[in-house]
């Protein structure tokens, strides 16, 4: 879009390319920087009236009391501290889960990778630093850059870096997207010294203060001493065309038409005389628009270095809003530190006063005569700050008994009243009571001081929430940035929750047996996810609960104490216990509580019980008695049978001689006789 906007004003004002991209970068820059000048003062302020001594006195009182006491007794420091205290307890995590159930295994490896990411970067103080501006003064700020992996490698790798100071970014005021995914530019600018500028640059020009340049457009980036420098991001929105496949995968045609023939027109396998793999073809394409990030550092003259272009479509620049809405169309944001002001120079006021009125009462003077104290003038004036073992004065008949000691003056407590009334308005309006700074209170209960520390919590919980939001927008610019920056065949090291390390080789390519395709291990630009930013406690917080939980199930007896005695081993961090765990691993794998692992020698096989082999043997001794006893029982029945069968076979031969010939009569008593 930048790129059209500068092509179509070129035809229009016959420009140089250069000429009209510094003209539509000056125009942009001033309308950023001229954009939320009123908020980002009053941030500023806010910041400085929390957390920098002397910035608590507005300039009237401050001219009006003049040579009199203005004590700062900052409350608001502490307040704020009690919620960044809360966001360092709870550390976020980003992670990122598969869109699709292929992805499992690469997620692992994105995640592991992120946390690396962190680990290398230190992110905790980006992360730390933008959290802190966000409830001081309402807005901060997280990047991602790219860095070599050393000053011997070719090899780029991502970093989160620290934005100590968000008032030097300067986001598209027309972007309305909470995170400012939708700003088309953005920039980062650095106010340097005019002689390191012409010491780095010292081909480039800078304009002269009483040049009328200067003004209108260039006003934002000359001062009398130093000379603003920037990089500016922007988004240029071009055009691809992508490729359907016959297998159903997507690819972009500038990748896949060097090597179109090869894939439609595989080799021919002499043995077998079919191709040596699937062929590939085209099966449709289409044109898609999408944004191409680039940088360019720049003064607010010329361009000072070739614009370099950013491995994403996304802006590496996160704001990071303490609490923001929208009033009449306009974003207005804020921190901890806006509603807190009037209450603090209140209870400023009060006591500073109160100290005042107390520093002028008379501390318990003496009524004395002039007779009393003559000679002794320097005596009496040390009395204010010595204490003098004797006191010394002259005999006056007129005021027998010596000098007398006069009662103190009043306390000033209506002072002292004004100032616990704005103190209890600090409280009311920060969300932050004692009890959530630690004070005791009226309950007795563990849960009910937990419910109230929590109070403050959850009255601040949009801060966390909101740091939650910004993570979440950093994750998604590292997911989309890795493929392109973690391109090659190389080992990366990732991390698994507990901080433990592993090599693994991304980006491999190998030959796949049986579809004969190279095919790549752990591709990184394979797989659609999502990224999450989950809020919990850090990982050494919670080993040291487990220790704890586990301290107290180890006074189980049986299989399962032995095993709560191995949680607790696992989780002391105690100089010399990683032998004592190995050792206590053994037995735990030998006894057969643990499984085995890779390293880990198997237990050996159980030896039977002496006593069960007797039993197991009488029992088949027995059993096969009766298989026997059984078995002649049925040759014995057989037998029977067969004699039986017998038997009757000889009656029935019997009875068939003896039968008479037709129309006779049987003997008596045999079949067939009449009796």
């Amino acid at each position: 879009m930048a790129k059209r906007l500068v092509e179509d004003e070129n035809r229009q004002k016959g420009e140089s390319e250069d000429d009209a991209f510094m003209r539509v970068m000056r125009k942009r820059s001033g309308e950023a920087f001229g954009f939320e000048t009123e908020q980002r003062q009053r941030a500023i302020q806010d910041m400085k009236f929390a957390f920098v001594s002397g910035h608590q006195w507005d300039d009237h009182l401050t001219q009006k009391r003049r040579n009199r006491p203005c004590y700062e007794f900052n409350r608001t420091r502490q307040s704020i501290r009690a919620v960044t205290g809360q966001q360092l307890k709870n550390k976020p995590q980003i992670k990122v889960r598969p869109a699709e159930e292929t992805d499992v295994d690469l997620s692992d490896v994105l995640n592991g990778l992120i946390k690396n990411i962190e680990n290398q970067s230190h992110a905790e103080v980006a992360y730390d630093t933008a959290f802190q501006w966000s409830c001081g003064g309402g807005y901060g700020v997280i990047r991602v850059v790219t860095e070599y992996e050393s000053d011997y490698s070719f090899d780029q790798c991502l970093k989160i870096k620290t934005v100590y100071d968000p008032m030097t970014v300067f986001f598209d005021p027309t972007s309305k997207e909470f995170d400012r995914r939708d700003a088309r530019y953005v920039f980062v600018t650095e106010m340097i010294p005019r002689a390191e500028f012409k010491k780095r640059w010292p081909d480039k020009d800078i304009v002269d203060f009483d040049s009328p340049e200067i003004f209108g457009e260039w006003r934002y980036w000359y001062e009398r001493d130093e000379v603003r420098i920037a990089e500016y991001w922007y988004k240029e929105e071009k055009t691809k065309t992508i490729y359907l496949l016959s297998d159903g995968t997507v690819v972009d045609a500038e990748e896949f038409d060097p090597i179109a023939d090869e894939q439609a027109n595989p080799p021919i396998d002499p043995k077998t005389g079919q191709p040596t793999m699937p062929p590939l073809t085209i099966q449709g394409q289409r044109e898609v628009k999408y944004d191409c990030v680039k940088m360019a550092l720049v003064s607010g003259k010329e361009q000072l270095e070739e614009a370099v272009e950013w491995p994403g479509t996304m802006i590496p620049i996160v704001p990071q809003w303490g609490d923001i809405l929208t009033v009449e169309g306009r974003q207005i944001f804020s921190g901890m530190t806006r509603f807190m002001v009037d209450s603090q120079r209140i209870h400023n006021f009060e006591l500073s006063t109160m100290v005042e009125v107390m520093a002028k009462l008379p501390n318990s003077p003496l009524m004395a005569t002039a007779k009393h104290i003559e000679g002794y003038k320097s005596y009496y004036e040390r009395m204010g700050y010595d204490d003098p073992p004797v006191l010394l004065y002259n005999a006056d008949p007129d005021a027998p008994g010596g000098p007398q000691r006069q009662p103190i003056g009043q306390f000033p407590s209506g002072f002292a009243q004004g100032a616990a009334i704005a103190t209890e308005e600090m409280k009311a309006t920060s969300g932050v009571y004692d009890a959530s700074l630690g004070a005791t209170s009226n309950e007795t209960s563990g849960r009910a001081i937990l419910a109230r520390q929590n109070q403050g919590e959850t009255a601040n919980f949009v801060y966390i929430d909101n740091q939650v939001k910004a993570l979440k927008r950093i994750g998604e610019i590292l997911v989309d940035a890795i493929p392109k920056v973690y391109d090659a065949d190389r080992s990366i090291r990732i991390l698994g929750e507990d901080g433990g390390q592993k090599f693994i080789r991304v980006n491999r390519v190998t030959l796949d047996q049986q579809t004969g395709r190279e095919v790549i291990i752990n591709d990184l630009t394979r797989g659609k996810y999502d990224v999450v930013v989950t809020v919990g406690k850090s990982f050494d917080t919670a080993r040291m609960e487990v220790a704890e939980a586990a301290q107290a199930l180890s006074q189980t007896p049986g299989p399962l104490g032995f095993m709560a005695q191995y949680l607790l081993l696992n989780n002391l961090d105690v100089p010399g216990m990683d032998e004592y765990k190995r050792a206590a691993r053994k037995v735990l794998v030998a006894q057969g509580l643990l499984e085995a692992g890779e390293n880990d020698q198997p237990p050996p096989p159980q030896q039977p019980d002496p006593a069960a082999m007797a039993d197991a043997e009488n029992k088949m001794a027995s059993a096969r008695k009766s298989n026997a006893q059984a078995e002649g029982q049925e040759l014995e029945n057989q037998a029977n049978a067969i004699k039986l069968g017998l038997g009757m076979g000889e009656l029935g031969m019997r009875a068939s001689n003896e039968v008479p010939p037709m129309g006779g009569t049987a003997p008596a008593g045999m079949p067939g006789s009449i009796v």
